[in-house]
């Protein structure tokens, strides 16, 4: 087995294209990813790290990515290298909090890492993963925009109390990173009287698919249907562009992955974030 680490993306995608296309929606958080590296969209100075396992014959059993300044995260990965990647990626960011992928995968990693480390690791969270079926607005009043340059405080504040409310592993959203993705059309705001009181963003789309989020809607303004409308707008967005829309929820947030159906998204998977501790 051959373990392959780089911080070019354009060379990971070459190594790992025809293997990531095979699973475009279970891969959706490394191809924005290695997306988001390519472009100067990842949020951190730092370089994102992409791993990918290769049998002796080239062909690809796995992948996984470091990206910059957070915790690891598993792509799909064969069981005959779970504990090789383990080893591979302690090399590399033996200083990592955490990781996220599939609860077999990652738990064996975890069992791996904690044995290397003589640490523990504990459950943190569980997301669930929603694709798009058929759409279904509801009710709200208001209207959506775009978000531009003069919205970038505001959705710099509520990034950041949405990462502080959620209690999820860091995105990284500084002012800058905010403004460079507004500037790209990629975050969206709701408004009711002229006043925003909703917000929701999508990444690059890759391979077809393009996942929404984050989706903030500040506590006062709540109950009022405004985060589910406009993620309906921005699913509608991209599906007009013939894109398939994903995104994930907390599995602890009943009200979320309540909207979430309603508007039509499927379940298509659950990932475990352990930490270790």
């Amino acid at each position: 087995m051959k373990i392959e680490i780089t911080t070019d993306p354009a060379e990971f995608r070459s190594r790992t294209e025809k293997f990531l296309r095979r699973a475009p929606l279970r891969h959706t958080v490394i191809t924005t990813g290695t997306a988001n590296a390519a472009s100067g969209l990842d949020g951190s100075n730092e370089p994102s790290r992409f791993l990918s396992a290769h049998a002796e014959d080239g062909t690809v059993l796995g992948v996984a990515m470091r990206s910059a300044g957070r915790d690891l995260y598993l792509g799909e990965l064969a069981d005959s290298c779970v504990d090789v990647v383990a080893e591979a990626l302690a090399e590399i960011a033996p200083d990592a909090g955490g990781v996220e992928g599939s609860f077999e995968t990652a738990t064996r990693f975890g069992d791996r890492w904690s044995a290397m480390h003589d640490v523990g690791y504990r459950h943190a969270y569980t997301t669930r993963l929603y694709r798009l079926r058929t759409l279904r607005f509801p009710e709200a009043a208001g209207s959506p925009r775009r978000a531009v340059e003069s919205d970038i405080e505001l959705c710099h504040d509520w990034s950041q109390a949405m990462q502080v409310e959620s209690g999820m592993s860091p995105q990284g959203w500084t002012a800058t990173l905010v403004g460079k993705r507004i500037a790209a059309g990629r975050w969206w705001l709701w408004e009711n009287e002229g006043r925003p009181v909703s917000l929701a963003a999508h990444q690059t789309p890759v391979f077809g698919w393009s996942r929404i989020g984050p989706v903030y809607t500040p506590p006062a303004d709540r109950g009022h249907g405004y985060g589910g409308i406009l993620t309906a707008h921005v699913a509608h967005t991209l599906r007009a562009e013939g894109i398939d829309v994903c995104l994930f929820a907390d599995i602890d947030n009943p009200t979320s992955n309540k909207i979430y159906r309603a508007i039509g998204f499927e379940p298509a998977g659950e990932f475990v974030h352990y930490a270790f501790t």
